[in-house]
């Protein structure tokens, strides 16, 4: 990497917000033709740097050096037009729009005061080919999956001669199979000479696509190291100050009655005969590759999507056949995506956490204000909400801290059986072990915990019990020695490698 050019530096930046300082004096450089990592915990700064590169925030000082000459007044516009482009986590598409129409969202082509469609089309079409790949143009994105999301978003940036690409957690949503198409793609873009800044919790994923790691902390950037020369433990400690506990005490857990009991449980053309129980006080994890079935069997199970046959007890009786007949059973499910599926943003999280207990918590059918005070109080204390009041809207938390948010919601209805689809997508390291340990505390309780998880780490830290799914169907069990390529043997061939 010497001798290549840097395409942007940072000079002394600072931000803050109110009375909070989140970014203290950020150096930061890119060079040309790099993939650099840009790492820490949620609330280390990571997005407000990223802000004001790509020019959505103004710094209180400092300076923004791109190509060689200092930015003054940067805005998203002035920002595009010098080659800066970021795809964040949640796509700014429009799903009602074609692969086409969002490619040229406020930036359409006329001719003759008209739109100039076979243009957009060429240029479009050169763009894919640069890429690699195949889409097609006149496609609805609702249409379309994460991973073609992902392709549209990067093809936008080019078509805008982005030279700086900054990506925001770009494979959160993505199997195994689509990470590495998306690999091969920032691979191609790096020999082309476009410079990357990746932002990612995924630590394999680090040492696998970058060239350099940067690790900000607290609002400082605490090292940056060639990847080659960095280590996961000086990444996790760099990030957290401190030695990560990995750790984990299960205890030797009693599991008790079985709690939930599917038999047979079929959808045409996304699963079959699926069998499987969950015990009191079992954590049991449901692994496998994305679109393996997965998800759609935990929401078959909580009444959002029907299915064509089979059987589903809780507690000895039928399962109801709607959401809100289940939570009344004593089942909840956190989704996968909380921003969407599982947080109101725009209300504090106190209002969060009891939206779905009203019920349980009003008197004689009026809320009970303090009744519900003194439980999000309790729920603040006992998940470790950073930072430690519930005031705040939801939006406004960190994500590992959003999905506290929504666990918290779910406790305050009392369940005995917890489905957690992904519950650390998105989290950072420390935020993760926290969750976990909370997980395993709600088993010790005496609750059934029902986890999808495509995080092989994950599944063998905390599960009980590991069922693999594969192509709608159950491949396998494991009750112990979940060795990593155990799991993967299933998850890929129907069987143990």
């Amino acid at each position: 990497m010497d001798g290549q050019k840097y395409v942007l530096k940072t000079d002394k930046i600072y931000k803050s917000f109110g009375g909070n300082h989140v970014l203290k004096g950020i150096d930061f450089e890119l060079k040309e033709g790099e993939i650099q990592a840009l790492l820490g915990i949620n609330g280390a700064g990571k997005s407000t740097l990223i802000k004001i590169i790509s020019g959505a925030l103004s710094q209180d000082q400092g300076k923004v050096i791109i190509d060689g000459e200092r930015t003054k007044n940067l805005t998203p516009a002035k920002a595009q037009a010098l080659g800066v482009a970021t795809i964040y986590q949640e796509t700014s598409l429009y799903p009602q729009l074609s692969v086409l129409e969002n490619l040229f969202v406020g930036k359409r082509l006329k001719k003759n005061f008209q739109l100039d469609w076979k243009r957009m089309e060429e240029i479009a079409e050169q763009t894919f080919q640069r890429l690699g790949v195949k889409i097609n143009l006149y496609e609805k994105m609702a249409n379309l999956g994460k991973a073609s999301a992902q392709l549209v978003e990067i093809a936008k940036a080019l078509s805008m001669d982005a030279k700086i690409l900054i990506m925001d957690e770009p494979t959160a949503s993505l199997s195994k199979q689509e990470t590495e198409m998306l690999f091969n793609i920032v691979r191609k873009l790096k020999e082309e000479g476009t410079s990357i800044i990746y932002i990612s919790h995924r630590m394999e994923e680090i040492f696998q696509i970058t060239d350099r790691v940067t690790v900000m902390r607290d609002g400082k950037i605490i090292g940056t190291k060639e990847t080659k020369d960095a280590t996961t433990d000086w990444v996790t400690n760099s990030m957290l100050g401190k030695e990560v506990d990995k750790e984990l005490d299960k205890k030797d857990r009693k599991t008790g009655e079985v709690l939930l009991d599917v038999k047979g449980l079929t959808k045409a053309n996304i699963f079959q005969n699926i069998s499987f129980q969950v015990h009191r006080g079992e954590i049991v994890v449901l692994s496998g590759l994305v679109g393996a079935g997965r998800t759609e069997v935990m929401r078959a199970i909580f009444g959002i999507d029907p299915y064509d046959s089979g059987e589903i007890t809780f507690k000895g009786e039928p399962i109801k056949k709607h959401t809100w007949d289940v939570i009344q059973q004593g089942i909840v499910m956190v989704p996968e995506d909380r921003g969407r599926q599982g947080l109101v943003k725009e209300i504090s999280a106190a209002e969060n956490m009891v939206l779905a207990a009203f019920p349980t918590l009003s008197k004689h059918g009026f809320r009970d204000k303090k009744k519900e005070a003194q439980r999000v109080e309790e729920q603040v204390k006992g998940l470790l909400l950073n930072p430690p009041t519930a005031k705040l809207d939801g939006g406004s938390y960190s994500g590992g801290n959003q999905q506290k948010v929504v666990i918290g919601k779910w406790l305050n209805t009392d369940p005995e059986l917890l489905i957690l689809d992904e519950p650390t997508c998105g989290v950072d390291v420390g935020a993760k072990m926290e969750i976990y340990r909370l997980i395993i505390k709600l088993a010790e309780e005496g609750r059934g915990i029902l986890i999808v998880s495509s995080d092989i780490e994950e599944t063998q830290m905390i599960a009980d019990r590991i069922i693999v799914m594969r192509q709608g169907m159950i491949a396998g069990e494991l009750t112990e020695d979940f060795e990593k390529n155990a799991i993967l043997g299933m998850a890929l061939a129907g069987k143990e490698a």
